[in-house]
């Protein structure tokens, strides 16, 4: 790895080591910015945090999902001048509202290219608050001027079981989620009758509706997530 008495110091937290192998690859390409860590666990990554000197940590979304948004206030509170930013395939109002809230800087769609997860982590490094969503794949949007307009849904979920609601919303079965999360049925079992719990919903299309609501599926009339 190359370092310098100057360079952005970035922890990697992502459950697949290959993915982080190629994320950090990436980064070592950038001018004055070093990997010091990775991480595949959210047990790990509370000890990293607490034990570098680090400035910015990418974190896949998935890695947040048991103790959700609440780890990130947990790893502010370890480094309050740690500058978090969230990896994420979906991006709905109340789920970045909790990110935002909870002490993220930023958030980074996994269709991103290249020269944005560079631009991403300078911003970072510089304290910005900043987004690119799906919605949004052709620039930054400053968080200050979205959160001034844009109004939570009120989601109890967290981010594992948002993404598990989307797939089920999308006509996912058990199998094909838990294969396309590298997870077990039962956990994804487990996961549903959470969601159908803390929705208040008892069967599938309570569940499509939510997502609808949640902004995580588009709406069959709009065509357009609401």
């Amino acid at each position: 790895m190359k370092r310098s008495d100057n360079s952005t110091r970035i922890l990697l937290a992502d459950e697949h080591r290959l993915v982080r192998s190629a994320i950090s690859s990436l980064i070592e390409t950038f001018d004055k910015m070093t990997v010091v860590a990775e991480v595949g666990s959210e047990q790990q990554l509370i000890h990293e945090v607490a034990n570098q000197d680090i400035d910015v940590a990418l974190i896949d979304a998935a890695v947040v999902s048991l103790k959700g948004v609440g780890l990130l206030e947990q790893l502010v509170s370890l480094n309050p001048t740690l500058s978090i930013v969230i990896l994420s395939s979906y991006s709905s109002d109340s789920y970045i509202h909790r990110l935002f809230e909870a002490g993220a800087c930023g958030l980074l769609h996994k269709n991103a290219d290249v020269t944005a997860l560079e631009t991403a982590i300078q911003k970072a490094a510089l304290g910005e608050q900043f987004m690119l969503t799906a919605m949004e794949p052709e620039h930054f949007v400053s968080v200050a001027s979205w959160m001034g307009v844009k109004a939570p849904h009120d989601n109890p979920l967290t981010a594992r079981q948002c993404e598990v609601l989307q797939l089920v919303a999308q006509g996912f079965r058990s199998k094909a989620i838990a294969d396309q999360l590298n997870v077990s049925i039962k956990t994804i079992e487990t996961h549903r009758a959470d969601i159908m719990r803390r929705l208040g919903v008892r069967h599938t299309a309570g569940l499509v509706h939510e997502a609808i609501r949640l902004g995580l599926l588009a709406s069959p009339d709009t065509g357009e997530s609401v």
